[in-house]
């Protein structure tokens, strides 16, 4: 039962198990309220159809040409849906029904959109030879440094992310120390590599120093402090940084209770001390959560598009968006979603006008860790349970592709590199705790071969 306090009609987004493809985040179409139950798994096969439908015609009228695999898919999941919304009463046969429509359906949506990936790409590339996206893993001390490892990253990547994080730079208030990430930034200097640095606040409980609940109470002391690290940062690597990642995850709730005007203020003292330092490379802000999942537990939270709007408007000069997709995750994370429904969210972001920068975690384990800063449990990539490396593969890169695919996208950041290294999200490293590359690395090699710089 879901109650509101407006009379107005609604869409219904709820994960929702799929037969041979796992859980995903289905919607409904726009449903008004009525006393009378609406038949939930009809109502989301419903909006399945007329989602992937749509999506459907907008591409071929843009030149797409439709795969035979997506017609054939398609057809069956109508036909499916149509016996389901004509059987009556509606009983366990309706949902039997609407969940088989919904397998044919979610097998529509990815040949549709491996198809639409796969005729952009070669699009791109017929005109644009190399494509200049940025292909980075975010990299924390040591680094990609071990032997072995260097080379498995260079032939990845085009960029390096290296996380300068606040609270290993100063864990003890007012003592700063960047050594431990200066052979980093060395590193990629000699190699040639384009350097991220950053996010310079990053809003997450392990992130942030353990004193900060000092200032808590203090909120001119925290602007104060904050600012102190940032321009000991800018001014230490200024000229070594081609992109400055100056805040992440202000739109969620952090270790710390701040309202909407300050988290505005605080984004907009990080971003003013860049460019105090700084006023000639661009810089990047992302949001946590850009589906906004973390609004259905705190309603009167920021949401995503709102914050980035505001700051954009604000006239700072950012010059990109980074959306941080940790895909099956939970509670701190994304809930599952459909390669088609990520490529929606990236053309919803998109009419802001800006680059956008994709910041992924897939991952390839079915466990959480003790040691990661968020409270995030895998959910299953796959419909037996299990989140492997070789499920990680199939996602990833056939979201990678998609991403690849968009013009607006001006890099693919992947969250972590080594999971024996300080990382963010359990078991999504491109290289496992044992040391060894999961399957995933061959492919971005591959990726970057055929159409990176």
């Amino acid at each position: 039962m879901i109650q509101r306090n407006i009379d107005e009609s609604g869409k219904i987004s709820i994960p929702w198990p799929i037969e041979g493809t796992g859980p995903r985040v289905l919607q409904s179409c726009s449903l008004r309220q009525r006393e009378t139950p609406y038949f939930l798994p009809l109502e989301l096969a419903r909006g399945a159809c007329s989602n992937i439908r749509g999506q459907a015609d907008m591409w071929q009228r843009s030149g797409m040409r439709l795969p035979d695999a997506y017609q054939a898919r398609l057809a069956e999941g109508m036909e499916r849906f149509l016996d389901a919304a004509q059987s009556y009463p509606m009983s366990a046969r309706t949902a039997e029904l609407s969940d088989a429509s919904l397998a044919s359906l979610q097998q529509a949506s990815d040949a549709l959109v491996d198809t639409y990936a796969a005729q952009a790409l070669a699009y791109r590339k017929n005109n644009e030879r190399q494509l200049g996206t940025l292909a980075a893993a975010y990299i924390a001390p040591p680094g990609p440094m071990a032997p072995g490892l260097e080379r498995a990253y260079l032939d990845a990547f085009n960029t390096i992310a290296i996380r300068t994080n606040w609270t290993a730079v100063e864990s003890d208030m007012g003592k700063l120390d960047f050594e431990p990430f200066d052979p980093l930034f060395d590193w990629s200097h000699q190699h040639g590599l384009r350097v991220c640095a950053g996010p310079l606040f990053d809003f997450q409980q392990k992130q942030l120093p353990h004193w900060i609940y000092l200032l808590e109470e203090d909120f001119e002391g925290l602007l104060e402090t904050v600012s102190r690290y940032v321009a000991t940062a800018v001014q230490r690597y200024r000229g070594k940084v081609q992109l400055w990642h100056a805040v992440s995850g202000l739109n969620t709730a952090g270790p710390i209770k701040l309202d909407e005007e300050q988290v505005m203020r605080l984004a907009v003292a990080v971003i003013q001390e860049i460019r105090r330092h700084d006023n000639r490379t661009p810089i990047l802000i992302s949001v946590d959560q850009p589906w906004g999942e973390y609004l259905s537990k705190s309603p009167d939270g920021i949401s995503p598009l709102h914050f980035v709007d505001a700051l954009v408007r604000s006239n700072l000069g950012i010059a990109g968006i980074g959306l941080e997709m940790r895909m099956n995750y939970w509670p701190e994370g994304t809930l599952p979603r459909s390669i088609l429904d990520v490529s929606q969210q990236i053309d919803r972001w998109a009419q802001l006008g800006l680059p956008l920068l994709a910041q992924i975690s897939v991952p390839a384990i079915a466990e959480s860790e003790a040691n990661t800063p968020r409270n995030a449990l895998p959910i299953a990539l796959g419909p037996d349970g299990q989140s492997t490396a070789a499920e990680q593969l199939s996602y990833a890169s056939r979201l990678t592709r998609m991403l690849l695919a968009k013009q607006m996208v001006h890099g693919v950041f992947w969250e972590s590199w080594d999971d024996r290294q300080p990382h963010s999200m359990p078991g999504a490293g491109l290289i496992d705790s044992a040391g060894k590359p999961r399957p995933l690395l061959d492919e971005l090699a591959s990726l970057r071969r055929q159409f990176l710089f």
